[in-house]
């Protein structure tokens, strides 16, 4: 009788010391990576205002811990594009050519609220990735 009620009490030690564990962190954000981590437009042989509005879609991977996991957050990430009037994004990750210029761009996504998936706050650092886009320039050939 003894055992079993050593046994007992042993199990629930356990259950009572995971849940301790596993509720004393927040889940939180620590990277977060773009896919495709970069996407060409036209050829040389097409003038550049031929690629307006041809698009792209990216995904913006966030890796979480407590517990680890990763997950599409694409609809979560503030996205930016450091050249606009050569390559534009909208808040869903949708690149789009404008037709107007030609080079490289650089098209980021960042978590400025990191928080749990309760939506409690977390003091953890601004996340942030980039990728490239490019507009190929026309050479006439």
């Amino acid at each position: 009788m003894d055992r079993i009620r050593c046994l007992g009490i042993l199990i629930v030690a356990l259950a009572l010391s995971g849940a301790l564990v596993s509720c004393g962190h927040e889940q939180q954000l620590v990277s977060l990576k773009i896919e495709p981590d970069a996407q060409t437009f036209g050829d040389a042989t097409i003038p550049v205002s031929a690629n307006a509005g041809a698009t792209a879609q990216l995904r913006a991977l966030g890796t979480y811990i407590h517990p680890p996991v990763t997950k599409d957050i694409t609809n979560q990430v503030t996205w930016a594009s450091s050249t606009p009037d050569m390559v534009t994004v909208d808040a869903h990750g949708l690149i789009t050519a404008t037709g107007l210029a030609c080079g490289t761009t650089l098209i980021s996504a960042t978590v400025t609220t990191n928080s749990s998936a309760g939506n409690i706050s977390s003091s953890g650092a601004i996340v942030t990735d980039s990728m490239s886009a490019s507009v190929v320039c026309y050479t006439g050939n």
